[in-house]
């Protein structure tokens, strides 16, 4: 028979367990790592030539391409604690496959400026996973690597607001020059990385 001293320290022991429980919990969920997916569409690496997923437009080009500049945005969002996923515009099971995963919290589209556009199949992509994108609340922006600034922001924000028009939230983008006349692509990089870290 349980003595009626062990009875009260058994009651207080659950008493005291039940808050922490539910705090370490909410922890536990209010904690959960967000994570990053870029869906990556041409460029293709010195030495190389275009082809397969990189040879969709005659943008393409050697230089600070999207190749060059999603490894560094991945790197600063490492450095920031945020994980990342790269994936090709054209696996389209790859991306669902990662799109199940429920910490993804935003997507970049990342892809070269040709005639101030995304390549068409680039953009889409977007109504392939629209819907799991409003469902899951993802945030969405893009990025560019372009041969003149001007018509990479055009890019980016004429893409960011057709997510707007079918009701994706977006954040503001990134445009690279895709030479070497952009001395301050790195620290452009880096803030977008920050930037995008205060928007998970």
């Amino acid at each position: 028979m349980i003595s009626y001293l062990r009875l009260i320290k058994l009651w207080l022991a659950v008493i005291l367990f039940l808050p922490y429980s539910a705090q370490n919990q909410s922890m536990t969920d209010s904690g959960k790592n967000k994570s990053v997916l870029i869906i990556k569409a041409a460029g293709y690496l010195e030495g190389g030539q275009p082809e397969g997923v990189d040879a969709i437009t005659e943008a393409t080009s050697v230089g600070r391409n999207v190749h060059e500049v999603s490894d560094v945005l991945q790197k600063e969002l490492s450095r920031l604690g945020v994980g990342s996923e790269v994936a090709p515009f054209n696996d389209a099971k790859r991306i669902q496959e990662i799109l199940k995963d429920s910490t993804i919290s935003l997507i970049v589209f990342a892809g070269p400026a040709y005639s101030s556009q995304f390549p068409q199949q680039l953009k889409d992509v977007v109504p392939k996973i629209k819907e799991r994108i409003l469902e899951n609340k993802i945030r969405c922006t893009s990025m560019t690597t372009c041969r003149f600034l001007g018509s990479g922001e055009r890019t980016v924000t004429s893409f960011n607001e057709g997510l707007n028009d079918v009701g994706i939230s977006t954040i503001d983008g990134l445009v690279i020059h895709h030479e070497y006349e952009d001395p301050d692509w790195e620290s452009k990089v880096k803030a977008f990385a920050e930037q995008i870290q205060q928007a998970l």
